[in-house]
């Protein structure tokens, strides 16, 4: 039975992960391989986008938690801040792109993407495409600082079986918001107003549009300090905003499509 000191950590942890989980830019990535998953006819991934982003952004902090427990500790190059930032705005740029480049088109379960960017299909199109990107999001400097904080507090409180838990309590945090937040934007886009053509575009533009406006804020906090500093300091705030708007946005662009879809 675990002792009341790591039972408080677990719980601490846990709540850390559904905070994470709400970050922007895991919310608009989301957002844009759903609908990807959507257009190539894929209902079934795109209706756990989600849990897919979580599943694979927890399985890298686990596995970086395990290396750092067993190697005693490890110190983390100050390059990974900048370099995870850059990665994740190079992914939400390429999935936004890929959702307005698509608006509007019909189903399709081939390659959506132009030929010279096809090395890229499994991070964008294919079925664990969302899976990919969260591991991809976990190479940030922040995300692996809690992956070796997790393996010194296991080397104080349990051992490898500790490493273990805390992983998996930081996935489940992470899956409560991301596996819901995904299934909820998912399902508002799957209204059959949006899934007509005039619809489609709509939503294909709105979540493209929401990838690019947070890279573009990715950006922004790398170029100037204050910001970065604030927006670490209001990350679920601002990440919740994103969903309030992505869920308004979905629910006037359906009803502005269905007036004309009923009179065909």
């Amino acid at each position: 039975m675990l002792a009341p000191e790591s039972l408080g950590l677990v719980a601490a942890v846990l709540a850390l992960g559904f905070k994470h989980g709400f970050d922007a830019d895991h919310l608009a990535a989301i957002d844009a391989t759903s609908r990807l998953n959507r257009q190539a006819g894929r209902e079934r991934a795109a209706r756990w986008s989600g849990a897919q982003f979580s599943l694979g952004h927890s399985l890298l902090v686990l596995l970086i938690a395990q290396l750092s427990y067993h190697a005693g500790g490890v110190v983390l190059p100050d390059w990974l801040d900048a370099t995870g930032a850059w990665l994740s705005i190079a992914c939400l740029t390429l999935v936004g792109l890929l959702s307005i480049r698509t608006a509007g088109q019909t189903v399709q379960r081939g390659h959506a993407l132009p030929r010279w960017l096809r090395p890229l299909a499994p991070l964008t199109v294919s079925r664990w495409g969302a899976a990919v990107t969260g591991a991809l999001f976990a190479l940030s400097l922040d995300t692996l600082t809690m992956a070796t904080w997790f393996a010194g507090s296991a080397a104080r409180l349990g051992g490898a079986g500790t490493v273990l838990l805390l992983g998996a309590a930081f996935g489940a945090g992470m899956l409560m918001a991301d596996g819901v937040a995904g299934w909820w934007v998912n399902r508002l886009a799957g209204a059959a107003a949006l899934q007509r053509e005039r619809g489609r575009r709509y939503a294909g533009w709105l979540i493209g549009l929401g990838a690019l406006v947070t890279a573009a804020l990715g950006v922004a906090r790398q170029i100037a300090t204050p910001l970065d500093e604030w927006a670490d300091g209001h990350a679920l705030p601002l990440g919740l905003a994103l969903l309030a708007a992505t869920t308004v946005l979905l629910l006037l662009a359906g009803r502005r499509a269905a007036p004309r879809a009923s009179q065909r």
